[in-house]
């Protein structure tokens, strides 16, 4: 006779996106397993999609730390920009800034 294993909880991401845009953001091809990637990398636990920037907004422990733009974000996965950024949203300091661009 064979036993059924009880199946697993669902594994819940690291990270939280907070976004009221996704339909236009998956219009325009975007992945929202690049976040993922990023979480790895930095140990941000959660993202702001904030629409008139285009960018999201990197949490570490409840604290914004850095901004990283749609284009940006696409660029780091091997793909084209995604959409032309009208309004910039203010750059974090070098000094201060946690995602490392190979064209920084």
């Amino acid at each position: 006779m064979s036993e059924e294993k009880p199946k697993g909880r669902a594994v819940k991401p690291k990270y939280e996106v907070v976004c009221d845009n996704k339909d236009y953001l998956t219009a325009l091809n975007f992945d929202f397993k690049w976040l993922e990637s990023l979480s790895k990398e930095y140990d941000f636990s959660q993202f702001q999609y904030i629409h008139k920037f285009r960018a999201f907004r990197c949490y570490k422990n409840n604290q914004h730390v850095d901004w990283i733009d749609i284009n940006d974000l696409a660029l780091l996965n091997g793909k084209r920009r995604l959409d032309e950024i009208r309004l910039k949203h203010q750059t974090v300091s070098p000094k201060r800034a946690v995602i490392e661009y190979p064209w920084r």
